[in-house]
């Protein structure tokens, strides 16, 4: 299905790197929602098995996984079922984004909306914690880099789609994968949240 679990938990993605074969496949008709729930069950277990102990028990889950993070991918299963409801892939992942943003603990209050909304959801996500300095530190930025960050990180990579809550109209692409901009975040953005946001931009 070329569908990469960690592309949208983390936020890493665009929608059409992350699910424009998966719908394809749904829109088909080769695949249903019950389908895609037994694709992430079969995922759930192959990943509890990825480094097999056997007299102790599946360890990946309880010691390779934070619990929050583990918690993220089980309950982001259901948002992408939305798929086969005729979702397009932007809708899913502004679905997603806004859900993460409105669970957030301490909460950040309603979801931004406007331009820039989408690069400051996916960013908190990116970053695993400390939201509030990575916003804090969004607003900071030179405005050449926040004015990069807002547009690429809310570009969808779909013709004719983009996200509702962001003002963004060219949403088109390309729009780049930020790989390993997820673990960049958590670690030296933890440090240095605005030096890390202007090497990402």
């Amino acid at each position: 299905m070329e569908y990469n679990m960690g592309w949208l938990v983390q936020a890493e993605a665009p929608p059409g790197a992350l699910l424009t074969t998966l719908r394809r496949i749904v829109s088909s008709g080769k695949a249903s929602q019950n389908d895609i729930a037994f694709y992430f069950v079969h995922w759930f277990t192959d990943l509890a098995g990825a480094v097999p102990t056997p007299l102790a028990g599946s360890e990946k889950f309880v010691l390779g996984f934070p619990l929050k993070v583990l918690c993220s991918f089980v309950s982001s299963f259901s948002i992408v079922g939305k798929l086969a409801d005729f979702q397009s892939e932007t809708q899913v992942c502004e679905n997603y984004l806004r859900w993460r943003w409105e669970a957030q603990r301490p909460p950040l209050g309603p979801p931004p909306e406007g331009y820039g909304a989408i690069a400051k959801m996916r960013l908190i996500i990116m970053a695993q914690g400390n939201s509030k300095l990575i916003l804090d530190a969004f607003k900071r930025l030179p405005e050449g880099d926040r004015r990069i960050l807002s547009e690429e990180l809310a570009r969808t990579g779909c013709e004719g789609q983009r996200y509702a809550t962001d003002t963004l109209l060219d949403t088109r692409g390309p729009a780049f994968l930020v790989y390993y901009g997820p673990a960049f975040l958590q670690k030296a953005g933890m440090l240095d949240p605005s030096g890390a946001m202007q090497v990402l931009a």
